[in-house]
């Protein structure tokens, strides 16, 4: 039997066992640059954590648009003016800053480069489907707006907006993980200085 792993039922099993594996070789890797710049390793952790706050704050502000009309309309307004994939964006943003907090560059790149390669052909999917559902309309947006990263000056919002709260609630829940991961990540090295785990792996 073929598994689809961009089908929307697969994908968020996908992530968590790539995010598993990540962790895994993170509990027995650490970072050189504790050794060879303090003012890198601090630049990192600190670029880390402002990350993972702008893409959480912006996965809530997109869940205030999108939160019960996804497959129902197509939302144009507020951060899906200035790009067609902002939910994707801000994670993206916040697993880098996530990766971030390993304190190495090696980390940030590999997600990177898996990430926009995995959700490339995603977003190409669900394209197809907004294609086929909002025909005119969704083509008129693909002319206006990029797919990816924004731009701002097309910013637009209306003065008021439907919101569904139990849709935003899930969300809520969705964004606490990146703070759980960041956590763990920061308890795994701190398990590591105290030689509770071991490092087999040691990356810039």
């Amino acid at each position: 039997m073929k598994i689809n792993i961009f089908s929307p039922n697969n994908r968020t099993l996908f992530s968590r066992v790539l995010g598993f594996l990540l962790l895994a070789l993170l509990a027995v890797s650490s970072g050189r640059w504790h050794e060879q710049s303090l003012l890198v390793e601090h630049l990192l952790w600190v670029s880390g954590w402002i990350a993972v706050g702008i893409g959480a704050l912006g996965r809530v502000w997109c869940s205030t648009y999108i939160s019960g009309f996804k497959n129902t309309l197509l939302v144009t307004e507020g951060p899906y003016s200035i790009t067609r994939n902002p939910l994707y964006l801000f994670s993206f943003i916040a697993g880098l800053g996530v990766m971030l907090l390993t304190e190495t560059f090696t980390f940030p790149l590999l997600f990177s480069l898996l990430y926009l390669l995995y959700y490339r052909r995603v977003i190409w999917q669900e394209e197809r489907f907004l294609q086929q559902h909002h025909s005119e309309q969704f083509q008129h947006y693909v002319q206006q707006v990029p797919r990816f990263f924004p731009r701002l000056a097309l910013y637009h919002e209306p003065p008021s907006y439907v919101v569904s709260p139990p849709h935003i609630r899930r969300f809520l829940g969705q964004v606490i993980w990146f703070f759980w991961i960041a956590a763990i990540i920061q308890v795994l090295e701190e398990l590591r200085l105290q030689n509770i785990l071991p490092t087999y792996f040691s990356f810039y």
